[in-house]
Order: structure tokens, then C-alpha cells, then sequence
């Protein structure tokens, strides 16, 4: 029978191709990685080093060249010790119980510096107070009652003239009376309402005035086509935020 062709590669685990399969060198299995200098499966790498630890000899009843796969790995025990120095283990890294303890314990050592550096990094962190948090968890709940993400409010909102001539006069008479609308109803509730309608009425009337000058161009009457639109725009964002800033202690 021909015996069964595994890896032997005994790269140094820096040396590795981590796109190649990791394959036993003993027995064809899935290796875990480098062990006592050969790639192996953990089960050959506990066999190698039980038998080196026991000094064990092992003899094969056959003829001394068994084939060794993943299945027939405990049959011969010499076969498949000599199978292990053939790919390059070597008992010399083998560890003694005394340095495996070591090893342990200085990996149980970092562990345990690395989570007390954790927890002191933790404990510089900057907390917010109690206040914080309140006035935090407020802004959230306002922000989630007056905020809209479906958008569903825009369908309401007047459409763009985008057909046929727009005169100047008709855009800005419908312009003016949508922002007229929104200032009253945005500003009604507020404590300078009087004041601030006062003052929006002065901000239209300018701009009315501005427009009718003999200078203004019969060209730009097509540009105020989107007016209506945006004024429903600014008016409902205007709103809402009076809407959020009302539920604000």
C-alpha cells in the first residue's frame, strides 16, 4: 500500500502562507499550528509529547512502515512516533512542567495587568452627572415628538411651478401670503410674537417694494416659480422648531 503523502514543512510559523490549509504532518488532520517545531494536529503534538516526556519505546508489528491518517493514528504507536522526528520534531522544545507553570502563570500575570489597566482607564473616564443625563434623555424625547423622518407632512406642501409662463406679480402674491401665513402661525404663541410679526410684515413689505422697482428684469419672474414651495418649507421647519423648543423646561 502506498503510504499517504502529508505536508512536512517545518517553515517557522512567521513563515507560514496563512492561505494554504494547515495539514498534520503526522497524520493528514487539520493541524492548529507549530508544535515542537512541525506543523501538527493537536493530537500528535499530546503524543509526541507524552512519549518523549516517558522516554517510551515503541515497537510496530508489522514491518515498520504503517501508514498514518486521522483514522488508523493510534494503531502504531511506533510508526507514528517516527512519523513525528521524521517531520522535525524535536523533543528539546519541549517544555518542563516547571516552565510550563511559568508560562501560565506570566500569562495569567498579563492577563490581570492588562484588565487593572482597563478598569483604572475606566475609572479616569469622564462621567455625566445626574443633571446631565436628564436634560440629555429631554432633548432625545423632543427631538423624537416633534421629528418626522417618514416626511409625510411634505405632501401638503405646494408644488413647484414648473409649466407654462410664471407672471412676477402671481409668484410673489402667492409667496408673500404663504409667508404671511407662516409667520402667524409659527410666531402665535411666542412672547414677542407682536414684535416679531411686526417685523416680518416690514421684511415683506421691503421686499415687495424691492421687486415692483423699474430695474427689476421680466426675466426673473420664472426664478420665483419654487417661492410658494419653499415658503411652505421654511414655515413648517419654523414650527417644528418651536414645537421642540416648547417641550424644553
Amino acid at each position: 500500500m502506498e503510504p499517504t503523502v502529508v505536508s512536512t514543512s517545518t517553515l517557522a510559523p512567521d513563515e507560514f502562507d496563512r492561505n494554504v490549509p494547515r495539514i498534520c504532518g503526522v497524520c493528514g488532520d487539520k493541524a492548529t499550528g507549530f508544535h515542537f517545531n512541525a506543523m501538527t494536529c493537536e493530537g500528535c503534538k499530546g503524543f509526541f509529547r507524552r512519549s518523549m516526556k516517558r522516554k517510551a519505546t515503541f515497537t510496530c508489528p508489522f514491518n515498520g512502515s504503517c501508514t498514518i491518517t486521522k483514522d488508523n493514528r493510534r494503531h502504531c504507536q511506533a510508526c507514528r512516533l517516527k512519523r513525528c522526528v521524521d517531520i522535525g520534531m524535536m523533543k528539546e522544545f519541549i517544555l518542563t512542567d516547571e516552565e510550563v507553570q511559568r508560562k501560565k502563570d506570566l500569562i495569567q500575570r498579563r492577563k490581570e495587568e492588562e484588565a487593572q489597566r482597563e478598569a483604572e482607564r475606566e475609572a479616569r473616564r469622564p462621567r455625566l452627572t445626574e443633571e446631565q443625563s436628564q436634560v440629555i434623555a429631554t432633548l432625545v424625547e423632543a427631538h423624537h415628538k416633534t421629528y418626522d423622518d417618514s416626511y409625510s407632512d411634505f405632501c401638503r406642501f405646494r408644488p413647484p411651478v414648473r409649466e407654462g409662463p410664471v407672471t412676477r406679480s402671481a409668484s410673489r402674491a402667492a409667496s408673500l401670503h404663504s409667508l404671511s401665513d407662516a409667520s402667524s402661525d409659527s410666531f402665535s404663541h411666542s412672547p414677542e410674537s407682536v414684535d416679531t410679526k411686526m417685523n416680518f410684515n416690514n421684511l415683506l413689505m421691503m421686499y415687495q417694494e424691492q421687486g415692483s422697482s423699474p430695474d427689476s428684469s421680466e426675466e426673473e419672474g420664472s426664478s420665483f416659480s419654487m417661492l410658494p414651495h419653499l415658503a411652505d418649507l421654511v414655515s413648517y421647519s419654523i414650527q417644528k422648531v418651536i414645537g421642540f423648543a416648547k417641550m424644553i423646561p
